[in-house]
């Protein structure tokens, strides 16, 4: 992506996806429906990112499991999913995790298919 390009993704809301890892397209997918409301941009980067990054659309960016902790406010019943990471633990488990299987995705999930 050019600077322009991205001076603009950082303007909007938007989560930017790994377009070539097929559970990062899946998910991609799944979030897209829950987003009922067309809240949020969803911006495919062919580029193999290492995890997820959503843009709030003030200038501000964050990566992994605090971008979809971000995310989740505009989605519905979002603010109420988001009291899980309130619980004692949960947000460290919720990163272990999410290292896991962005480390491994491609080896348990494969490559998206070229559209």
């Amino acid at each position: 992506m050019n600077k322009g390009k991205n001076q603009e993704i950082i303007n909007q809301t938007c989560l930017i996806y790994d377009a070539e890892c097929r559970l990062c397209v899946v998910s991609k997918g799944l979030l897209e429906r829950w987003d009922r409301k067309r809240f949020v941009r969803f911006v495919p980067c062919p580029t193999g990112l290492q995890s997820i990054w959503f843009a709030d659309g003030k200038g501000g960016m964050v990566s992994g499991v605090p971008a979809f902790r971000a995310l989740l406010p505009f989605l519905p019943m979002g603010k109420i999913l988001a009291l899980f990471f309130l619980l004692p633990g949960m947000n460290r488990l919720a990163v272990c995790i999410y290292r896991i299987i962005a480390k491994n995705r491609y080896r348990w999930f494969g490559a998206a298919e070229k559209e």
